[in-house]
Order: structure tokens, then C-alpha cells, then sequence
């Protein structure tokens, strides 16, 4: 077999990873397997801690990623029915684990409450249920600041989910 020989990458190119996007001279554009799923997921809610005592808790495997926004822990998995994944990142300033269903599912506050009952915590860790892109949702999230709840005002949501994402952790402004 003859071997071949595959040149660096050119001085000029950033790394494909790098923000923002399409805009410098490498061809390639990298996404993480997060960043082309999560899109596909219905969110139902958030948790007031971090991904790891859930996981230890139902004895699962965190795995560690990354998207356009920030480094992430992430777990998907099956409960009783309902396919989960709870993701955190790393800058997210709220603080929170986003609950999602990997598939649509009518009956989200059920899945939450299932979710909820397995882990053996109570409804106090529960930050809201929702959509966090939806400002309808049921909020219950509380300043770190001041220790009372939040107020979130009506906005219009960008179009794009990752763009509503980026917006509902504080990564983007509203002008945006």
C-alpha cells in the first residue's frame, strides 16, 4: 500500500471550531453531535443543579461536549417510557440542567415528574417547566443575586431555536 501524505492546514485557516462560523478562510465548519440533535428536542424543563449527582444518582455516564456555545456535560437515557437528555453548560449564567425529551411527547409534566420521583429530589428542584424559549412557561427561577424570584419580561424570540437557545441562557442580547 502506498503511503500518503495529507499537507497541514494552511497558516491562514482558524480552528473549525471557532465562532463565528463562515467567516474565516478554513473550509471546514466543525459542530459538535450536540449542537445537530438538540435542536430536534423538546425541552420540558430545568433542574436547579448540575448533571453529575443525576447521573450518579441513576448510575449513568456524563459525557463531556461542546457546541457553539460552551463546553457541556450531557446524559441521554430512558425512564420509564420517556427518553431523556439533561444537558449544562459550562457559561451558562442561570445556572441550571436543561431537561429535554428526545422525542416530542404530549405528556411533559409527567416525564418532568417522573424524572423527578426517580432522582429523589423534590419539586424545590425544580427551576421552571417549560420551554425556555417559551416566556409562557412556568417560571420559578431565582435571582443568585438577590435569592427571589426572577422577573422575565415578554420579548420576540429570535427564529432560529439556537438562536432562542443562546438568548434564554444570556449568551446573546435581545437585540440580536
Amino acid at each position: 500500500m502506498t503511503k500518503i501524505e495529507v499537507p497541514g492546514p494552511e497558516p491562514d485557516w482558524q480552528p473549525a471550531t471557532q465562532p463565528p462560523y463562515y467567516t474565516g478562510k478554513n473550509p471546514a465548519n466543525q459542530y459538535s453531535v450536540w449542537e445537530h440533535s438538540a435542536p430536534l428536542f423538546q425541552m420540558i424543563g430545568a433542574l436547579a443543579l448540575p448533571v453529575q449527582p443525576i447521573a450518579q444518582r441513576l448510575r449513568l455516564h456524563v459525557e463531556r461536549s461542546w457546541d457553539g456555545l460552551d463546553e457541556l456535560d450531557v446524559v441521554l437515557f430512558r425512564l420509564e417510557g420517556f427518553r431523556f437528555a439533561i444537558s449544562r453548560h459550562d457559561g451558562n449564567p442561570l445556572g441550571v440542567s436543561y431537561v429535554w425529551l428526545t422525542q416530542p411527547h404530549e405528556r411533559a409534566d409527567t416525564a418532568l415528574d417522573t424524572l423527578v420521583t426517580a432522582v429523589g429530589i423534590g419539586e424545590d428542584a425544580v427551576a421552571f417547566r417549560g420551554d425556555a424559549h417559551d416566556f409562557r412557561a412556568e417560571r420559578i427561577v431565582t435571582s443568585p443575586e438577590t435569592g427571589s424570584p426572577a422577573t422575565v419580561s415578554a420579548v420576540t424570540l429570535p427564529a432560529s431555536l439556537w438562536a432562542r437557545f443562546r438568548r434564554a441562557i444570556g449568551t446573546t442580547s435581545v437585540a440580536q
